[in-house]
C-alpha cells in the first residue's frame, strides 16, 4: 500500500521560457526516512486523461504524488513535465523535516535522484514483466 503525499510542484524556466527545472516539494515525510530511490513518472497514472504521478520508496515505503493539471491553471504544464521527464530522467524532491538532533525546528532538505519515465501504469507492469 503506498502513502499518498500533498505537495507543490514548482516549474523554474529559463529566458526562453522553457522548462529548466522541476520541484516536488513534498510534505508529510518522516524526518528519519532516508532518501528516496526507484522513483518512477508516469505520465497518465490511471489511463487516459488520468493525473501524472511520481512514485518513489523512501525507508520501505512507497510514497505516491498526483499532479491534477484539469485543476490547475495551466494544464498544457502536463505535457512539459513529460517533455521534462524524458528528455532528462532525474527529479529533485524538498521537503521541511524537523532535526530531533538539533533545536533549530524544520530543516529544508532536497535530493535529486534518477527517475524512471512510462507513459502509464500498464506499460511500466509490462516493461517490468519482461525485465525481471
Amino acid at each position: 500500500m503506498s502513502i499518498v503525499l500533498d505537495g507543490t510542484v514548482g516549474i523554474q524556466r529559463d529566458q526562453n521560457g522553457e522548462v529548466a527545472n522541476v520541484v516536488w516539494f513534498l510534505y508529510g515525510l518522516p524526518w528519519d526516512s532516508g532518501e528516496p530511490k526507484n522513483a518512477v513518472f508516469l505520465n497518465e497514472s490511471f489511463g487516459a486523461n488520468s493525473p501524472q504521478m511520481i512514485a518513489f520508496e523512501m525507508a520501505d515505503e512507497e510514497y505516491v504524488i498526483y499532479a491534477d493539471w484539469d485543476s490547475a491553471a495551466d494544464p498544457a504544464q502536463a505535457k512539459e513535465l513529460k517533455g521534462f521527464y524524458k528528455r532528462y530522467g532525474y527529479i529533485l524532491i524538498s521537503c521541511l523535516r524537523e532535526d530531533v538532533n538539533i533545536d533549530q525546528g524544520l530543516m529544508r532538505k532536497e535530493w535529486i535522484t534518477p527517475v524512471k519515465y512510462y507513459e502509464d501504469y500498464v506499460t511500466m507492469v509490462n516493461e517490468m514483466a519482461n525485465v525481471g
